[in-house]
């Protein structure tokens, strides 16, 4: 199965379809964002594989973090830091962020 903790409702979503997977013998794999799946996959008994994008083609959130996950000899290595592991970089967030008084959204008549 491979279900994504940021369309599914969470971390605390994740987890509950993880156990009812588990619970059918069933295997999960999370989709994309590897920087959080990774320490799901660490942290849950029937999960295997983690999605990881080495760039920020498809996954361009990375533009954003100020750390990325290392790889090394094929495996990635959590961090050791508290939380996920990384914070915004402000300057990216200046860069890509809507400044104030723009809308995302435009309306079409």
């Amino acid at each position: 199965m491979q279900t994504d903790a940021l369309v599914c409702g969470g971390i605390s979503e994740w987890r509950r379809i993880a156990a009812t997977a588990a619970s059918y013998g069933v295997t999960v794999c999370p989709h994309w964002f590897h920087d959080l799946h990774a320490h799901l996959v660490a942290a849950t008994p029937n999960a295997r594989y983690v999605e990881f994008f080495p760039d920020d083609q498809v996954l361009n959130f990375r533009r954003l973090a100020d750390k990325q996950l290392r790889v090394e000899h094929g495996t990635l290595v959590l961090p050791s830091s508290p939380g996920l592991g990384f914070a915004f970089d402000e300057r990216a967030l200046s860069r890509y962020g809507l400044k104030a008084g723009n809308s995302a959204w435009k309306v079409l008549k």
